[in-house]
């Protein structure tokens, strides 16, 4: 496979949050239940519209936007001459009133929930100022795969100290802190961020350096275990599909189906579950590994995979912690739990159904808070957002939290439309205590400051329902999205362009391949389940397909 086709699909599928990644085409009225059912400092659901990759440089110059989604006139924004920055001033200042003394650098800022959406915050409620950058991954796949003369490269801040010393100089404020979005900028945005320090040299710069061990799953589960004292699943890192054959024997696995013990082969660099396994037998080994083998590194200009790791598998309930950082203070701004399956044979069973939001009277959520916190202090992560994946055993007691395991740290955001359902059910969310924890040093009634260091109720129950195809062919006919309109906790729904009429679909087999989403609000928790349950009974009669 080409890297210019690799990166395509990485862009259409994994990046799927981004801006220009997909079509909007069908929306519910939103009549039923406003978003905003608590005065929060948020504002209220941004829809999502689509633009081609080819339109990106629109999305990067777009122009500003106030919470609540309209133009603001009087934005001052650069243009870059080759590698000159792409810098916005808040709206109250002009080319000869300068008052933003202060702003936040975002690296491949596509998604309209989630960068644009800080950006506005940014500029508008902190009259801070903006830069905006591509990292030199999705620049380079830019340029391949691009249908215009548009030349990405420019988006690029330079890492060099000289170039970037003058860089810096053409930015009419000081940067606080680095924001990405994406997982393959993540390396880059740290490369970035020490370089920015050195150059400025003083504390008012937050960051976390620069860690491998944050993106190399291999290494991340060996941190957290020798470092954080966080127990972690037994691990190999393989280099031939012979050595992953023993391996999986060590960890149990045999020929005999009735007797074997189940493993998981995986990418130590991957993303949404790409090319993950989860090998029953001996049997299922070879193929699992060989197709690692021969596929590209995620976030890696034209690498191949060297090796992959093997795992015991670890049965469990499946949470998502999503924390804030500052000055190695770790606040939880939304515990989420998911319910997955497999549209195949059994051996993906990473497709999603729902991402739910966690009660603070669920008994896990203490235990696996205190884990996490484990995990990000032995990553040295001391500012920003992350996500973390976690397994807990319910049958196991416990003790100091050894029926717990770590599946990764995502240093980044939630990659899903969580800050509506976050303000309508927390009153506040991830985003906004991150721009909090960046930009409200001085002030004693800050976000960040004010919350409490995990949520202490939810106003409402709230669920992202993934909807999943469990069908292969070309779709005839799409069933029951009316229906789903008229339940009852349904506020908001969207289905990808790739699932419309004529589009040739196969089953889901993990968050990439999804068919859409539909946003579930309401005060009683037994409403949204009956609604839930009656979206997944839905989802595999939703398309009717023919075959050749």
């Amino acid at each position: 496979m080409t890297f210019a086709l690799f990166f395509l699909l990485i862009v259409v599928t994994t990046e799927k949050y981004w801006a220009f990644s997909f079509q909007q085409v069908y929306t519910p009225s939103l009549t039923k239940i406003p978003y905003h059912l608590k005065n929060t400092q948020s504002s209220s659901i941004k829809r999502i519209t689509s633009q081609q990759s080819s339109k990106i440089t629109s999305t990067l110059q777009a122009k500003t936007t106030t919470g609540d989604n309209k133009e603001t006139n009087n934005s001052k924004e650069s243009t870059p001459h080759n590698n000159d920055p792409l810098y916005t001033l808040p709206p109250t200042t002009s080319s000869n009133d300068v008052v933003a003394n202060t702003g936040i650098l975002f690296v491949d800022p596509f998604s309209d929930f989630h960068s644009q959406y800080m950006i506005d915050r940014t500029l508008n409620l902190y009259q801070s100022g903006v830069v905006k950058v591509i990292s030199p991954y999705q620049a380079t796949g830019l340029n391949r795969t691009s249908t215009t003369d548009e030349d990405y490269m420019k988006y690029i801040a330079p890492l060099d100290e000289e170039s970037l010393a003058i860089w810096l100089d053409k930015i009419p404020f000081s940067i606080t802190g680095v924001i990405c979005e994406s997982d393959s900028g993540l390396e880059y945005s740290e490369q970035l961020s020490v370089s920015i320090a050195k150059i400025y040299n003083n504390k008012t710069f937050k960051h976390n350096g620069y860690d491998i061990s944050r993106r190399d799953k291999f290494a991340m589960n060996k941190v957290c275990e020798e470092k954080g004292g966080c127990k972690t699943v037994k691990q190999f890192l393989c280099k031939s599909i012979d050595e992953a054959l023993s391996n999986a024997a060590t960890l149990g696995c045999t020929d005999d189906i009735q007797t074997s013990k189940p493993i998981v082969i995986k990418p130590k660099r991957g993303v949404a579950s790409d090319r993950v396994v989860l090998c029953q037998t001996l049997v299922d080994v070879p193929s699992a590994t060989d197709d690692i083998m021969n596929s590209f590194v995620f976030g890696e200009l034209d690498a191949q995979h060297d090796s992959v790791l093997t795992q015991e598998y670890f049965a469990g309930k499946e949470y998502a912690v999503d924390m804030v950082s500052k000055k190695g203070h770790h606040k939880t701004a939304a515990v989420w739990y998911y319910e997955k399956t497999s549209t195949y044979d059994g051996s993906r069973p990473f497709a999603y159904l729902s991402t739910r939001l966690a009660a603070p009277d669920d008994t896990n959520i203490d235990k696996i808070i205190s884990y996490v916190q484990n995990c990000l202090d032995a990553l040295g992560i001391q500012w920003g957002m992350t996500h973390t994946e976690v397994k807990i055993d319910e049958n196991d007691d416990g003790e100091n939290n050894n029926n717990i395991r770590l599946i990764e740290v995502n240093v980044r955001q939630h990659n899903d439309h969580f800050g509506p359902i976050c303000d309508a059910c927390i009153g506040y969310n991830a985003m906004d205590m991150c721009l909090s924890a960046y930009l409200d040093d001085n002030n004693d009634e800050s976000l960040f400051k004010s919350v409490p260091d995990q949520p202490l109720t939810l106003y409402h129950h709230g669920t992202i329902v993934n909807l999943a195809c469990f069908v292969e062919g070309t779709i005839q006919e799409i069933c029951h999205l009316q229906d789903i309109e008229r339940l009852e906790s349904v506020v908001a729904m969207e289905l990808f362009p790739s699932f419309t009429v004529g589009e040739i679909v196969q089953p889901t087999k993990d968050i990439r391949s999804d068919c859409g989403w539909v946003h579930l609000i309401h005060e009683d928790r037994n409403i949204l389940e009956r609604d839930y349950q009656q979206i997944c009974d839905w989802m595999k009669t939703m398309f009717r397909v023919s075959v050749k």
